[in-house]
């Protein structure tokens, strides 16, 4: 298991650095931010649209052939990087989306399937702590090679990054048998979606964990690059202390995460809360000095909590009978909200400022918490079982 961990600790150490890098490297060849928060947007956007293929596709092939195939892929997209340089960025960022898009998927199959029941929480627990580590050291060093060193080493670090996850696939523990589960059609997916969507619960979820990851994935793309090109604050001490408090945040209110089934606006708006203060303090990042980073304290808790707490209401109410089909899907408004946190925000900075942004980041954060407040029920009932037969 140690092996796998580590191969997840590299895979998404090649995203922190590159999360970081691209928007840097993009600006400084003279990219707009629109054409910027396209390029980071990309990403996510291509994973959501492979995420609800990639489970059946895993079992259909197996979880060891899958990861074979996608590490090979992973380090063709970095070394075609190294390669083209800013030429690639755009078919880099959809390649990591579709790697991206399968391996998160088969890492939890494999961990599942490896371990036994009672060791089940503990391995998922630290395949989780295994790609939220990166984000504690990745953004610095890219920081660190970009501002510090020559770009060679930059580049040479990035296809070590390439290299070192396909070690870790030999004589690794993942299965490689395949499960005769069969292919579901898309007419089979859409009937899927379109019955789930009578439920109250789902749709409100969903939508609420897309607003969030919108201001997310805003802040991912738009706040190093803001932060080196205008001398404001430190971004790498910025990324570091967001990062930090989102480890011990998912550690310490592990038990905080209602686990009931039942829809708990009150802890949702908390969790909304905390971004909408984390933004404004963003947007007045001009006037407040090093009071700056009190906002990563806020922005780290909002990420540490916004995702598990729905993704685990998601698991009571979604159906066992259909779940394959339609966690895939309500998971992919993740992804979808953080691509239009590039996407739209791009084009917002292009039009005004980075603080209008930011502005326009703590509006959307506000408006989430009043259609939580707007839909207030505390329990909604869970789809009949029949539902989508």
């Amino acid at each position: 298991m140690l092996r796998l961990y580590a191969l997840a600790l590299f895979f998404f150490t090649a995203n922190a650095v590159i999360t970081v890098i691209f928007p840097l490297q993009a600006a400084d060849h003279g990219f707009r931010a629109g054409e910027i928060g396209i390029m980071m947007g990309l990403y996510m956007f291509v994973c959501m649209v492979l995420r609800p293929w990639a489970g059946q596709l895993i079992a259909k092939y197996s979880v060891l052939s899958i990861m074979k195939w996608l590490l090979v892929g992973h380090a063709f997209a970095l070394l075609l990087y190294v390669w083209l340089g800013v030429e690639s960025l755009y078919i880099v960022r959809a390649l990591q989306g579709v790697v991206t898009a399968f391996f998160s998927m088969a890492m939890q199959i494999g961990v599942v399937s490896i371990l036994s029941d009672e060791d089940r929480g503990q391995g998922m627990s630290m395949y989780s702590l295994s790609t939220v580590l990166p984000g504690l050291y990745g953004p610095a060093l890219a920081l660190l090679l970009w501002t510090q060193f020559d770009h060679f080493y930059l580049l040479l670090f990035i296809g070590s990054l390439a290299v070192l996850p396909l070690l870790f696939i030999y004589r690794s523990p993942l299965p490689a048998a395949r499960e005769d589960k069969g292919m579901f059609t898309f007419r089979e997916m859409y009937i899927a979606f379109r019955d789930a969507c009578r439920h109250r619960g789902l749709i409100i979820s969903s939508i609420v964990m897309l607003i969030g990851a919108c201001v997310f994935g805003a802040i991912t793309t738009f706040l190093p690059l803001y932060m080196v090109s205008t001398g404001y604050g430190n971004a790498a001490l910025y990324l570091f202390l967001q990062a930090i408090v989102v480890v011990i945040s998912r550690f310490l209110l592990r038990r905080s995460i209602p686990s009931d089934g039942k829809w708990h606006p009150s802890f949702m708006s908390f969790v909304l809360g905390s971004l909408v203060i984390g933004t404004i303090l963003l947007a007045w990042m001009p006037y407040i000095g090093n009071f700056i980073y009190v906002s990563a304290i806020f922005n780290g808790l909002a990420t540490a909590m916004l995702y598990p707490t729905i993704i685990t209401y998601m698991t009571f109410v979604i159906p066992k009978e259909s779940k394959h089909i339609l966690l895939g899907i309500f998971l992919a408004s993740y992804e979808l909200g953080f691509s239009l946190g590039g996407f739209v925000m791009g084009f917002v900075i292009q039009m005004s400022s980075f603080t209008m942004m930011f502005i326009t980041c703590s509006i959307i954060g506000l408006t989430a918490i009043m259609f939580i407040w707007g839909n207030r029920k505390e329990e909604f009932p869970a789809l009949d079982k029949g539902a989508l037969s």
